[in-house]
């Protein structure tokens, strides 16, 4: 009896102390949002570190946003969107089955901010070339109304991770068309923003904007994200030609074992059996000391 009594404590405890490391918190809002509890219809406003439950619902309006904080990551609910902490949960738990994943999201900003330096760097070598005596200052009388100063802010709420100011400031630059020369820069920041915050199907058409610049430093990065998003919404179709894309166009590149996995996991999914092998062998063949060779292993033991 006291055997009994003992594990079901340690049921319990362990139970609560998951619970306590689980939860949903409000880290962000702006607009008009409404948030529901108990899922019992009785709608109120939310406030900044409010603590929801697996049956709350999130509604924002069409100036609202909401950035939440599930089980220890960062989620934005867009403009007019109605959903709940449980359908967020299952996406994020779609995205957690690739071990990997998470490992790989720091790689992928890193580059982008290495490449983005390198932009710079070659611009200011440009600009500098011009004759002294015209005058120009081409870092000079930015304010916080100038484009220019908030794009620049905006990339750097990206870098530190704060998406959901980042798309307001990225979506305001868009909409005002205050940078239309660098359009395409803009809407690749936007839409990886929204990937970073699981807005995958929104982010779509901002990365597929941004990747008519073939040529551009975020090129290759807006791929990818375009690529996973469209596998998260289960459009395996589309991820497979992003995937394949990438494949063709970077062949063995840092990314290239990532996008094998994707295509045999993608084709696995549509039933495709001997294209699936087929990827997975590449892996298994040609990237032995990568942390996804033992993902394509185990893709192969359950086919």
């Amino acid at each position: 009896m006291k055997r009994a009594v003992w594990c079901l404590s340690i049921v319990i405890f362990t139970l609560v102390l998951s619970a306590g490391f689980c939860e949903t918190v409000v880290l962000y809002l702006s607009g008009d949002s409404r948030i529901d509890i108990d899922g019992n219809g009785r709608w109120k406003k939310p406030t900044a570190d409010m603590r929801l439950l697996d049956g709350s619902i999130v509604r924002t309006g069409s100036d609202g946003e909401l950035e939440l904080e599930i089980d220890g990551e960062r989620v934005l609910i867009g403009r007019d969107t109605k959903t709940s902490i449980k359908s967020l949960k299952e996406k994020l738990g779609q995205r957690k089955k690739l071990a990997w994943f998470q490992n790989l999201s720091p790689v992928i900003k890193n580059l982008i901010g290495a490449r983005s330096k390198q932009t710079e760097t070659v611009l200011t070598g440009v600009r500098g070339a011009a004759p002294e005596e015209e005058g120009i200052d081409w870092m000079g009388g930015l304010d916080e109304d100038d484009p220019g100063m908030r794009f620049e802010s905006g990339k750097e709420l990206y870098k530190e991770g704060e998406y959901g100011k980042a798309i307001n400031v990225f979506k305001d630059l868009l909409e005002s068309e205050g940078l239309a020369g660098s359009a395409h820069e803009v809407s690749f920041y936007l839409g990886s923003s929204m990937f970073h915050t699981m807005q995958y199907e929104e982010s779509i058409p901002y990365l597929k904007e941004s990747m008519r610049q073939k040529d551009a430093y975020y090129y290759e990065v807006a791929l990818l994200h375009s690529s996973f998003a469209r596998y998260f919404i289960q459009d395996y179709e589309g991820a497979i030609q992003g995937f394949a894309s990438y494949v063709r166009e970077f062949g063995e590149g840092t990314f290239a074992p990532y996008a094998l996995l994707m295509l045999g996991k993608s084709y696995k999914v549509l039933g495709e059996r001997e294209e699936a092998k087929q990827y997975f062998n590449r892996i298994r063949s040609g990237y032995r000391d990568t942390d996804v060779y033992y993902d394509a292993v185990s893709e192969m033991r359950e086919m």
